[in-house]
């Protein structure tokens, strides 16, 4: 004889007792997520919906359902070949349709619906009942992983120059447009040959951060002028990053040169052929500020490096290039007036007396 489950004090036995009513379960699923639920008999065109499938369609409880309307909200793109659905069911047949709907707010929604047939007498298809989802974010997450290459090619092609992809040992495997760009011919740039069209003055630096990077498989970012096709040097910068294998060794290393707008980045960088004077004279605005000048001036407010790049909104590199009188490379001017403004700020005056070299004083 089986054992019998054990009673509750209302006289059901536990298993009874731990049963969630049907409708109850639909509510919690509908509350979870969001989904709604319908039924319709076929010899109609009524529809039955619960408040999960008012609230997915974006209409009042108040509001009576029919195929009719459901078919009415469709997206016109859609509707042409989703009108046969009453159609189908009234042949016996389920339904799996996913297509869009506009909301009396005019809000765009993707909706999955599910349908099943429930035969009646002499199994002729008598009722529907269905499942509907609004699948709205799975459709957005799906065309934004493939918009993303789209994208990304986009934004390439609108502001960078060369896209480029080496070999693990820094061996050019495709540069394209690189000859475009300088002339050079695809077995000249090859393995440090596009050094050979930077500019004099950056082709130690910009070697000396190469081998850097790739010795140590981190990030490669620096500027550089390039002798163009056209026989002008125009500054660039220069970054890219390695791709890893999943043991941790460098697959290869991809890239981009992006070009630096206008030419004061490199007037500013010039040599003695400058006109405007040594390269140690940065900022404008009632003189040329000195390295010199922008050391003593920090040293009087106390402000540290990280403090002052912070409050100009500048890296902390720019402050150290500022202050040193041998950078190679020089911020621009509007960087440097952006220091100038947070030194004077912090209560410095910098002065610019004939016969008299650049100084600074307290305001």
């Amino acid at each position: 004889m089986p054992p019998r489950l054990p009673m509750d004090p209302s006289g059901r036995s536990d298993g009874a007792s731990r049963r969630l009513p049907s409708r109850r379960l639909l509510k919690l699923m509908e509350h979870a997520t969001d989904v709604g639920f319908w039924s319709a008999d076929l010899e109609e065109l009524d529809i039955y919906g619960s408040i999960g499938l008012h609230r997915v369609l974006g209409l009042s409880p108040s509001v009576a359902l029919s195929f009719g309307v459901v078919e009415a909200m469709m997206h016109p793109d859609d509707r042409a070949a989703h009108t046969d659905m009453l159609t189908l069911l009234r042949e016996g047949q389920p339904l799996r349709r996913e297509f869009r709907i506009i909301r009396p707010d005019q809000t765009l929604r993707w909706i999955a619906s599910h349908a099943e047939v429930v035969l009646g007498p002499g199994n002729r298809p008598s009722q529907a009942i269905g499942v509907v989802e609004d699948v709205t974010d799975r459709y957005d997450a799906k065309h934004s992983t493939k918009q993303g290459p789209d994208r990304f090619k986009a934004l390439l092609s609108a502001t960078a120059a060369v896209v480029w992809i080496v070999s693990p040992d820094g061996k050019s495997i495709d540069m394209p447009l690189w000859e475009a760009l300088t002339g050079q011919r695809h077995e000249q740039f090859q393995g440090l040959g596009w050094i050979d069209v930077l500019h004099s003055d950056d082709r130690e630096r910009t070697n000396f951060a190469w081998r850097t990077a790739l010795s140590h498989d981190t990030a490669y970012n620096t500027d550089y002028r390039i002798l163009c096709a056209d026989g002008v040097y125009r500054w660039f910068n220069a970054r890219g990053v390695p791709i890893m294998n999943r043991d941790g060794s460098v697959k290869e290393w991809v890239g981009v040169c992006l070009s630096v707008p206008g030419q004061s980045r490199f007037q500013a960088a010039s040599s003695s052929t400058d006109a405007r004077g040594p390269a140690t004279d940065i900022g404008r605005g009632g003189g040329d500020l000195t390295s010199a000048q922008v050391r003593a001036a920090r040293g009087m407010t106390g402000l540290s490096k990280d403090e002052l790049a912070r409050r100009a909104s500048v890296s902390v590199s720019t402050i150290v290039r500022i202050e040193d009188p041998d950078a190679t490379i020089r911020p621009r001017r509007d960087t440097v007036q952006a220091v100038r403004q947070v030194l004077e700020q912090a209560g410095v005056v910098f002065t610019f007396d004939p016969g008299h070299k650049p100084g600074v004083r307290e305001a």
